[in-house]
């Protein structure tokens, strides 16, 4: 099994909508029940992206707090990724979730074995902006960490945070390789052409060498409940996206 933790420093960049097309991208070259999704984010948005707008309410805090399996609120879709949402909730419920999460490091890495997904399968994981328990637990059981960044200022500017982030995780931590990934690249306007060549010399090989780039058939496929490459499988973002997943798939050997 591949665990894949997507994360972020700023909100905005577009990452749950990364997570779900890029594991739509993966289950199209790996088959169909091989990839999953696990959305650690409390705003609950990544079932959204598989047509799954029907009721989940027990979801990843709901089955934690029951101490029941992950797997029994797994729904699959029709686009080859099963999807566990994070659940509606109320805010005693994710309080102590997070509560629980503080207090077992491994929790997550545990309910995803626990989870029986199999040793062929791969594992997406959405998490927050910024720094939290959700990304400390993603961070002790990833075998690859993405980074999603605008080619903006702002994306710049939390590099930094990021990076002093990292350095704060424990050395006793298993720290699994962490790369960046430009999202929404538009290299017809010249400060975000300019920020992205800067961001390429800055971070060098630690910039994932395929970005996605702004294309509108993205936010129209999330309209439509679908993943892009389903929406419009000949679009920029489609391609970029196919060739990122196949990236990600021989960087973890799969």
């Amino acid at each position: 099994m591949s665990v894949i933790g997507i994360v972020s420093m700023k909100g905005g960049v577009g990452k749950t909508s990364a997570t779900a097309n890029l594991a739509a991208a993966m289950a199209t070259t790996l088959g169909a029940n091989r990839v999953s999704v696990v959305d650690l984010d409390p705003q609950n948005a990544l079932h959204w992206h598989f047509g799954l707008q029907s009721a989940l309410t027990a979801g990843v805090c709901e089955q934690s707090l029951r101490g029941a399996d992950w797997a029994d609120a797994m729904a699959s879709s029709e686009f080859g990724v099963a999807c566990l949402p994070y659940g509606n909730v109320s805010e005693p419920d994710r309080e102590a979730f997070e509560l629980l999460l503080e207090t077992d490091s491994q929790w997550v890495g545990a309910q995803v074995k626990r989870a029986g997904l199999g040793n062929d399968a791969v594992v997406l994981i959405d998490t927050p902006p910024g720094p939290s328990v959700y990304m400390r637990q993603v961070f002790a059981c990833a075998d690859l960490v993405l980074i999603v960044l605008l080619a903006d200022a702002g994306s710049y500017a939390t590099i930094p945070a990021m990076e002093s982030w990292l350095d704060e995780v424990p050395d006793s931590d298993f720290r699994p390789p962490s790369l960046y990934v430009l999202n929404q690249i538009d290299r017809s306007e010249p400060l975000n052409r300019d920020v992205a060549e800067q961001l390429q010399r800055h971070l060098g090989a630690r910039l994932a060498p395929i970005g996605i780039h702004r294309d509108e058939a993205v936010g129209e496929a999330l309209a439509f409940q679908q993943p892009v490459l389903v929406y419009d499988p000949h679009g920029q973002a489609s391609h970029d996206l196919a060739r990122l997943a196949s990236w990600v798939i021989n960087t973890l050997n799969r």
